[in-house]
């Protein structure tokens, strides 16, 4: 959610921090208010050098503190700045002695707290009350009067400090996820680089999976078919005769190896499961729901009711005439009252009795003032406008608000309480001063809130993606290794199937031509195992030597290996093109003369490779005499060659069809799109 703002704020904004902004502002206003009780005391006119003295320092205080954005200083120079401010506020305060001014010591306390660390702003918040006490006492020159005065300023401090404070935790706390979103989204940005190198750990860890189950599931039947086979080899040298029967063995043996291909092919076709990983960038907390935790809450219900309870009572006793023992037993009654509701107040979540438990507490703290003629007891309406400012909604804190004034009227006219504009302002101020770090609080807590979602969201979307990319690529990976097994590997079992099968056909006839063919369908069974590590380790199927002559060696072996007729066709350069479209001819090629000989039992097949104006067509077609009947092994069924091969293509992006021709027989046809590869 953005948050639009009109220039005039964004340059403000820009030119001061923002949490300063807030403070200089709350300076300003009380600066005019001292600035304007000045100039309506008529004595201070009479004597007008004071007056323009310390209109001059309150001038002068604020000129440091617009002219010099501290933004722009370093600590040392921001502390130095606010010595500054605090030197010419004393100044005034010696020139025109009102409490007003001890409003402005408040505010640059506060500034500190947002500005510095605890232990710095600590030192700061010392230095000034020990300015202001003795600029007090030198005004005074009495004990009893200075003490009265550090009791009435001690309360609204204290709530002011804490909810600036509060403030200050969720400023930083804020920026803290605004930092790490801006960190997140820089992070997104490049997160693309971060995938690609994902993907190829994620590829060489799948392969090297892949790699151990193949090991284990495929390598241990494709060497019992090569014991099996030699074995029959040796049993053959010795005598041709028997040959006929230990042929059953290896071609039992290489229907096994059939099987167990198929059922790899099974396992590298199914949807990989991928475990759920944990959130490497979750945040460590829940969303904040309440301004304060629940334990510091709980504290400060009690902490505040009672502290201010307990400096109402020090105020009764300095009085210079004694309250009455009524007015003593209404003020610890009534005080008892006060934090009775107040803890009542924070336990209710029912809106209604919070507003119940709010109005119960201005009223029993307007009395406790009328009852003893103590204007300062006012000031533990803070307590009502800390927890208005912390619970009520903005349009609650308008009318609560509106109705406070009515009730001090009315307890004033009924118990004749004195209430002068000076105690009034100071009140505005205090409110204001309590108020104002706590509204700001919770709209920073809301801000904050917004960040953690989106920094919640960008994690989340940035793992999905992560996870996506994973579940894609090892998917890739497989679906990879099932083509180039099936293809390759499958195959060179196919071959050698037909191999074993002509070596048991020629057995009775020529025992020395089924011996040779049993010797190459082993020589076939070691290639094999070699052309599967070639697959995982993703070379290209065939040597440096070109495709062309790649291709005729297939076509060559499988005329061998089924004695079909299997003519050739090759137009253009094809030598030329890409290695990832002479790959996949390659594999057509193969697919084509396998399918042809497990499916159809041809006995003659048409390879047809045409290159020219950017595309490759490779075409392929046979004859069906899958009626021929001949001893044949079960070579196992499904489409997984033409699912591979059509992905191939597609990746090229290309086109294929396969199907039965209309006078019998089979034809499958790829366009494969090309550019030529500059070899000067």
């Amino acid at each position: 959610m953005k948050h639009h703002q009109s220039p005039f704020i964004e340059t403000m904004v820009s030119r001061y921090q923002r949490a300063a902004l807030v403070f200089l502002v709350l300076l300003s206003l009380v600066t005019v208010v001292v600035a304007l009780s000045a100039v309506g005391d008529a004595m201070l006119r009479a004597a007008w050098p004071r007056l323009v003295g310390m209109l001059a320092c309150l001038i002068g205080m604020l000129g440091l503190a617009w002219l010099t954005p501290l933004r722009v200083l370093k600590v040392w120079g921001q502390i130095t700045l606010i010595g500054l401010e605090l030197a010419t506020a004393v100044g005034a305060q010696v020139l025109y002695p009102t409490s007003l001014i001890d409003y402005i010591y408040l505010i640059l306390i506060l500034q500190g707290i947002v500005l510095f660390r605890p232990w710095l702003w600590s030192i700061i918040a010392v230095a000034a009350w020990v300015v202001w006490t003795l600029v007090r006492y030198q005004l005074s020159n009495d004990v009893i009067a200075w003490l009265q005065s550090n009791l009435a300023l001690a309360f609204p401090a204290i709530c002011a400090i804490i909810a600036a404070f509060i403030y200050a935790r969720h400023l930083r706390r804020r920026e803290q996820i605004q930092q790490m979103l801006h960190q997140l989204q820089q992070r997104s940005a490049a997160f693309s680089t971060f995938l690609r190198e994902a993907q190829q750990r994620v590829v060489l860890e799948e392969r090297q999976r892949l790699m151990n189950l193949l090991a284990s599931e495929v390598q241990q039947t494709l060497a019992y078919a090569e014991r099996s086979i030699t074995t029959a080899l040796s049993a053959a040298q010795s005598n041709l005769q028997r040959l006929q029967t230990t042929l059953d063995t290896p071609r039992a043996a290489a229907a096994t190896a059939m099987y167990r291909l198929r059922e790899t092919l099974n396992i590298l076709r199914a949807q990989p499961e991928l475990d759920e990983q944990p959130a490497r960038m979750a945040l460590n907390n829940q969303l904040d729901e309440t301004l304060i935790a629940p334990r510091p809450s709980y504290v400060l219900s009690w902490l505040l009711p009672a502290l201010f309870v307990s400096l109402s009572l020090g105020l009764a006793l300095l009085q210079p005439r004694p309250l009455s023992l009524t007015a003593m037993l209404w003020l610890v009654v009534l005080g008892g009252l006060l934090i009775i509701a107040s803890a009542f107040t924070q336990y209710v979540r029912q809106g209604a009795f919070v507003q119940i438990g709010l109005a119960t507490q201005a009223l029993t703290i307007t009395l406790m003032a009328a009852m003893t003629n103590l204007l300062p007891l006012l000031w533990g309406l803070l307590l009502v406008a800390w927890q208005m400012a912390s619970r009520l909604s903005a349009l609650q804190v308008l009318i609560f608000g509106a109705l406070l004034p009515l009730l001090l009227f009315l307890i004033s006219f009924w118990q004749s309480l004195n209430l002068d504009v000076l105690t009034v302002v100071s009140l505005t101020i205090a409110v204001i001063l309590v108020g104002t770090p706590l509204l700001l609080a919770r709209y920073q807590l809301r801000r904050r809130q917004q960040a953690e979602q989106q920094v919640h969201l960008l994690t989340t979307e940035m793992q999905q993606q992560a996870k996506e990319i994973q579940a894609i690529t090892i998917a890739a990976e497989r679906a990879r290794l099932a083509r180039e097994i099936h293809d390759d590997l499958g195959s060179k079992l196919v071959l050698m199937n037909l191999e074993l099968q002509l070596a048991t056909e020629l057995a009775e006839e020529d025992p020395l031509a089924a011996r040779d063919h049993l010797a190459h369908s082993r020589e076939i069974l070691r290639s094999a195992w070699q052309s599967l590590l070639t697959v995982v380790d993703a070379d290209l199927p065939f040597p440096s030597t070109g495709l062309t002559q790649s291709v005729q060696q297939l076509v060559h072996q499988c005329a061998q290996s089924t004695r079909a007729t299997v003519e050739l066709t090759i137009q253009g350069e094809i030598d030329d093109v890409p290695p990832a479209v002479a790959h996949c001819i390659y594999r057509a090629v193969q697919e084509g003369l396998t399918n042809a000989c497990k499916h159809a039992n041809a006995d003659t097949m048409v390879i047809d490779i045409k290159a020219d104006d950017g595309y490759v067509v490779v075409t392929i077609t046979n004859n069906d005499r899958s009626d021929r009947m001949s001893p044949r092994v079960d070579l196992g069924s499904g489409s997984f060659g033409l699912i591979g091969l059509r992905e191939r293509v597609e990746l090229l992006g290309g086109g294929m069809d396969a199907g039965p021709l209309p006078d019998g027989g089979w034809r499958l046809r790829l366009v494969i799109p090309f550019e030529a590869e500059d070899k000067s």
